[in-house]
C-alpha cells in the first residue's frame, strides 16, 4: 500500500517551539505508520541549536547569545551546533519500513530529493557519501565547518547538514539549508572560528529566494524524486498548545 504524504511549511517561530513542534511530528509518524511527514520553517528570532549530547559553553558564545536575544535549543538528532539566521530547515518523520530500511539508506533517499531540488534551481551537488575527519557530535566546532558522510556538498563545500535520530519503529531526519551567511555574526556566536572555505550558501551560487520560495522548491524536489503528491497539513490547536509546553524543555542555559 503506497504512503501517504504530507508536508507543511511554518515560518517565523521561536527555536524552542520548532524543536518541540519536531517532537510532535515525530510522534505523529509513529502514530500514522502510512504517513510520511515532511515540515520546512525558519526561526525568529533567530537561533542556535546543538546536538542532542553537546554542551553549550563547550561550541557557543553564552554571552553574546544571551546580549543578542539568541536562544539556544537543543535538537532531538545528532550532529554539532548550527546558527540558524538565514537559512531554511527541514524535518522528515516517517517509520522503518521497505523505503526507509536503516539510517544509511534513508539518509541517501532523503537526501536524493534534496538533491533533485538543487538541480532544479540549476546547482550541480553531491552526497558526500564518505566521512572525513571527526564527526560532527563529537566536536566543538560548528556543524558547517565539520565534515559528515551525511553531507550535501558543492565543489566539497558544506551546503546542506543533516543529522538522524532513531527508535525500533521510526525515525526523525533534520537538515538545514544555507541561504546566506553573514560571517561577522557566525564569528560571533561560536567559540572556534568557523572555517568558511569548508561552507557554501545559496547566495554564493548566484540563487537569491527565501523561506517560502525554498520550502515549495523542496517539496517539490520530493515530490519529483519519490513520485509521490505531498498534502499540504497543519498541526491543530491541541497540538500547538502541547509544543508550548514542550517548548521550555528544549532550551539550554545560557551559561
Amino acid at each position: 500500500m503506497a504512503k501517504k504524504w504530507k508536508a507543511t511549511v511554518s515560518s517565523s517561530l521561536a527555536p524552542s517551539l520548532n524543536m518541540a513542534l519536531d517532537q510532535i511530528l515525530w510522534e505523529k509518524a509513529k502514530n500514522e505508520p502510512d504517513t510520511v511527514f515532511l515540515r520546512f520553517y525558519s526561526w525568529e528570532p533567530p537561533g542556535i541549536s546543538l546536538g542532542a549530547n553537546q554542551k553549550s559553553s563547550e561550541l557557543v558564545n553564552t554571552e553574546y547569545c544571551q546580549q543578542e536575544g539568541i536562544e539556544i535549543v537543543r535538537r532531538i538528532t545528532g550532529g554539532s551546533a548550527i546558527f540558524h539566521d538565514k537559512e531554511l530547515t527541514y524535518s522528515f518523520a516517517t517509520v522503518n519500513d521497505a523505503m526507509f530500511p536503516g539510517a544509511i539508506r534513508s539518509y541517501e533517499r532523503i537526501c536524493g530529493a534534496l538533491l533533485e531540488t538543487l538541480q532544479d534551481l540549476g546547482i550541480e551537488a553531491e552526497f558526500r557519501g564518505v566521512s572525513m575527519g571527526i564527526e560532527p557530535s563529537f566536536s566543538n566546532q560548528d556543524c558547517f565547518s565539520l565534515t559528515s558522510r551525511h553531507d550535501i556538498v558543492v565543489n566539497n563545500r558544506k551546503l546542506i547538514g543533516n543529522a538522524q535520530r532513531k527508535d525500533k519503529s521510526s525515525f526523525l531526519q533534520h537538515g538545514s539549508i544555507l541561504i546566506n551567511i553573514e560571517q561577522s555574526l557566525w564569528r560571533e556566536v561560536f567559540l572556534l572560528e568557523p572555517q568558511f572555505d569548508r561552507i557554501i550558501a545559496l547566495s554564493d551560487l548566484g540563487i537569491t529566494t527565501n523561506i517560502d520560495s525554498l520550502a515549495k522548491s523542496c517539496i517539490q524536489g520530493f515530490e519529483e524524486y519519490f513520485v509521490v503528491e505531498c498534502t499540504p497539513f497543519s498541526f491543530s490547536k491541541e497540538e500547538m498548545a502541547r509544543a508550548r509546553e514542550l517548548a521550555p524543555s528544549y532550551t539550554l542555559p545560557s551559561s
